[in-house]
């Protein structure tokens, strides 16, 4: 008897087949490769004219029952369906008289169109559960992502969405379905098209291609999140695009990271490029640097050579045993002469990390000018200092402030071709809370067009191929790093003025 569940799932035919034996093994597998669907042809008895080994042997393991003769099927209570499969029209008309009237009777063709549709039931039943597991897969893959990702149409609502896990506790999705994208993500009430931001939905519907863009969205706990929002063609049969799947992905964290990490590799190339611009400043001194203490070397071994040869020759100097003791007094002096330069170019050569103190600034100024006096004395570059009365107390690292000077100074002289005048003045601003250094000199200047650039990494208004453009630009970083300023001011052909102004020492660090 057929159950309630199957009669309400599928049309169930009981079959009975009569066919010859050369084609009763094909009908009875093809009858039984027909899966339960809407149409369901049941074969439940198989009555073979002539006998055949393969098909009896098939039917009895699949449990269709074998008739002797065709009669036998007429008289089963239970079958809907006598298939006449041999052709003979003597049979088919003898089952036509004798059949009850409950039972059908088929000939060859119209057994064969059956079959057809129940094949294409079989198709048809097929096709939709694909697409219902397509359907399944394609929701689990929207709610397994942690993107937020919508459909939307060309009206630019959305037809269908996941939970938005960037908008936790927005609308439910029942009550975003149905409304437009920017007033969902944006709080809009027009497309987002514009100056601001670019709308990757119209751009596909325009492009027929991906396409993406960034915004800033704000977000529930009213942090502005930095989202990378990609769109995603949907074409139909005719090759038209019908919907556009939007994914909005958070990219706020990975951002910052990336940022912080290009923000430690530009600190790690100051520091070097610092410490490189300190060697080149160094390689420029050893010139002068061997100057100065070759002059006091000479004087030092002439007053020994004076001694040693009266000593020798038992005499005594003109001036008597004083003679002796100012050729020796001048020797000494010479010698703490040597003894300072060397000091103060291992002090600028020496790396070392930011260690903020109180800085003389008319101490490092005088230290400075000694160890160029050679230079600027070969480029016929006078020198004017005004400074008051010492100490004029700065708060800095020491290093990197002579740094910066030296790297004015040397501006200075490169900028004189023919000579001319190096002026360093400085003094106290009028609230004692700042001290202020300037260099100034009488070179070629710097034109008004390239003023406001020469202090952007590797600009350089040197024509010459010596200037890297890095100078200035490591000037600039020290003193704003001490909390200070620099100001320049320059007039083609009369002469540039660099001034710098740093903070005094803090109340914390001052002593009581």
């Amino acid at each position: 008897m057929r159950s309630a569940s199957t009669i309400e799932h599928c049309l169930l035919l009981r079959v009975g087949v009569v066919a010859k034996g050369s084609r009763c093994l094909s009908i009875v597998r093809l009858l039984e490769s027909v899966k339960p669907t809407r149409l369901r042809l049941q074969l439940v008895g198989l009555a073979p004219t002539s006998q055949s080994i393969a098909c009896l042997k098939f039917a009895g393991e699949a449990g269709i029952r074998i008739c002797d003769d065709y009669g036998e099927l007429l008289r089963m209570p239970a079958l809907d369906l006598i298939m006449e499969m041999t052709g003979d029209q003597e049979v088919l008309m003898d089952l036509m008289r004798r059949k009850p009237p409950s039972m059908a009777v088929l000939d060859l063709q119209t057994s064969m169109l059956l079959f057809d549709i129940a094949q294409q039931y079989e198709m048809v039943a097929k096709k939709e559960s694909e697409i219902s597991l397509a359907t399944s897969f394609a929701s689990a893959m929207l709610e397994a992502s942690p993107d937020s990702v919508m459909v939307i149409d060309q009206d630019l609502r959305i037809v269908q969405c996941n939970s938005l896990p960037l908008l936790k506790s927005r609308p439910d999705r029942d009550n975003i379905v149905g409304r437009y994208c920017f007033e969902v993500l944006h709080g809009l009430l027009g497309p987002c098209d514009g100056a601001e931001r670019t709308c990757p939905v119209q751009e596909t519907f325009r492009t027929r291609r991906p396409s993406r863009s960034v915004h800033e969205i704000a977000v529930d706990d009213g942090e502005t999140r930095v989202c990378h929002v990609t769109s995603y063609p949907l074409f139909n049969q005719l090759s038209e695009i019908v919907r556009v799947v939007e994914v909005v992905r958070d990219i706020s964290e990975d951002l910052r990271t990336r940022v912080e990490r290009r923000a430690k590799a530009i600190q790690e190339d100051l520091t070097r490029v610092v410490q490189e611009d300190r060697l080149a400043s160094l390689g420029r001194l050893v010139a002068s640097v061997c100057h100065e203490i070759n002059n006091p070397i000479a004087s030092i071994v002439t007053f020994n050579k004076l001694v040693l040869a009266h000593l020798r020759e038992g005499t005594l100097p003109p001036e008597g045993l004083a003679g002796f003791t100012r050729y020796l007094e001048l020797a000494v002096k010479e010698a703490m002469r040597c003894g300072d330069i060397v000091k103060n170019l291992l002090s600028f050569a020496r790396q070392k990390s930011i260690e903020p103190n109180e800085i003389d600034l008319v101490e490092m100024v005088q230290t400075i000018l000694l160890l160029t006096d050679h230079q600027l004395s070969m480029a016929q570059v006078e020198t004017a200092v005004h400074l008051p009365d010492p100490p004029l107390i700065a708060w800095g690292d020491y290093a990197l402030i002579q740094q910066c000077l030296m790297n004015l100074v040397f501006n200075a002289m490169e900028s004189m071709h023919r000579g001319g005048r190096l002026t360093i003045n400085g003094g106290r601003l009028a609230d004692q809370k700042k001290v202020w250094l300037a260099v100034a000199d009488t070179g070629q200047g710097i034109a008004p067009e390239t003023l406001n650039r020469i202090f952007d990494p590797f600009y350089s208004t040197k024509l010459d191929g010596k200037g890297v453009g890095l100078g200035l630009s490591m000037v600039y970083g020290i003193i704003r790093d001490h909390n200070g300023t620099i100001e320049v001011n320059s007039e083609p052909g009369k002469g540039t003025e660099f001034k710098i102004v740093l903070p005094v020492v803090p109340t914390a660090h001052r002593a009581d």
